[in-house]
């Protein structure tokens, strides 16, 4: 199927290929990230910061970033950076040369005026890194390092290189003088006389500072550091020696210090020897003292205790003394009153008490022979004659007569 022209497609065609092309030159798009500088026909200059479309007019546009980035660290950045070099080269104090490595970004001012004025200074975003920021942080590094030597800043001042490069390169280089230093040399031992340069200080102690390019476009420093030092090798060579002088003195003062000390130590000892001996001794002498003052000590409370215990001993006897004779004038009272108690109960009643304990007895031993005796005759003497008395005939007759004389006699005591 074949399609024939029609003439009346022209107009709309034309309008077509007419927009197509004007159009990048009447909008423009502002990415984010990015701030675009507007030259109108008319000369008029207008900053675009947020993103999005603008009206461009026939007008011509440039395009800058927000953050420009210096990387002149050992890594490569891989186009991300606007600038990527390997290291700064410096020159330190001394002469010594080395290189600094480390990262820059610049955030690009967010005032029209400032911008504009930084559009007509430069002209590009190529030209503001290239032009602008890559000479400043160069100066601010070679700056800093003119004011300390390379041994300084290999050892002892890197904190200070850092902080020193950063403020110079945000406020503006340091205003310096020359300051006359007298030196030894070490190798020829004579005295030099060397000015060098050193920081210009304010009234209020704080270093003195040149105008900064950075604060006239209103540009900030967002982020700063230094990540490596190299020094050539001659520097590194040097340093070493010294290092190794130095720590050979060091070492020698140090041995020197350290005779020093052990003779002193050594001293020292000797004396506290002597004296731990002579107090040693004190201590003996003291506990020989002690020990001759305790003996003392108990030998009277010994000898005190002794008396005490003879005198309670003498104290003692003298007490059974009178005890025993307390006890003798009881014992001779007792038994007179005894006697007197007895003789008197014997004279109000005859003795009967002591006589009749005898008579009891006398009767018990009686008693006694009888049941001894055979109470039948053993011996009869002839035929219906008169039969012989047994003995206990004649006991019982006995008896009977000591009785009836012991009844009809008289047993009362007489009267003295």
């Amino acid at each position: 199927m074949s399609v024939q022209f029609n003439p009346k497609w022209l107009i709309p065609i034309g309008v077509v290929a007419a927009g197509a092309f004007t159009a990048p030159m009447l909008f423009g798009i502002n990415d984010a990230g990015d701030r675009t500088v507007i030259q109108y026909p008319t000369g008029t200059l207008y900053v675009r910061f947020e993103p999005g479309i603008y009206m461009l007019w026939l007008g011509r546009e440039t395009k800058y970033r927000d953050v420009l980035t210096y990387d002149f660290d050992k890594s490569n950045s891989g186009g991300e950076a606007t600038i990527d070099e390997a290291g700064i080269p410096v020159r330190y104090q001394d002469g010594g040369i080395g290189t600094i490595f480390g990262k820059v970004r610049f955030n690009l001012p967010n005032i029209e005026i400032d911008m504009l004025k930084l559009h007509k200074a430069f002209r590009s975003n190529n030209g503001v890194a290239q032009k602008l920021l890559k000479p400043i942080t160069e100066e601010s590094q070679n700056l800093t390092a003119g004011l300390m030597t390379s041994e300084a800043a290999y050892a002892e001042k890197r904190g200070t290189f850092i902080e020193w490069s950063r403020d110079q390169l945000t406020n503006g280089k340091y205003k310096t003088r020359l300051e006359v230093n007298v030196e030894e040399d070490e190798s020829t031992g004579k005295k030099i006389e060397r000015a060098i340069p050193v920081i210009s200080l304010g009234d209020d102690g704080q270093p003195m500072h040149v105008n900064s390019d950075l604060l006239v476009y209103g540009i900030e420093i967002s982020g700063y550091q230094i990540t490596d030092w190299d020094f050539e090798k001659k520097t590194l060579e040097q340093i070493s020696a010294k290092r190794e002088a130095t720590m050979a003195i060091i070492t020698a003062k140090a041995n020197a210090e350290r005779a020093r000390q052990e003779s002193i130590t050594a001293e020292e000892q000797g004396k506290a020897n002597v004296m731990k001996a002579k107090y040693e001794k004190e201590v003996e002498k003291q506990k020989a003292v002690v020990d001759a003052e305790r003996q003392k000590e108990v030998a009277v409370i010994e000898g005190s205790q002794k008396v005490d215990v003879a005198k309670q001993a003498r104290m003692e006897a003298e007490q059974r003394k009178l005890a025993a004779v307390e006890y003798k004038q009881e014992q001779i009272l007792r038994g007179e009153g005894d006697a007197g108690y007895k003789r008197k109960v014997m004279e109000a009643d005859g003795a009967l008490a002591q006589k009749l304990e005898a008579f009891v007895r006398i009767n018990e031993r009686y008693a006694q022979a009888i049941e001894k005796q055979k109470w039948v005759p053993e011996v009869m003497m002839g035929q219906g004659g008169s039969t012989s008395g047994s003995a206990a005939n004649d006991l019982m007759n006995l008896f009977m007569t000591k009785t009836a004389r012991d009844l009809s006699l008289d047993m009362s005591l007489k009267k003295k």
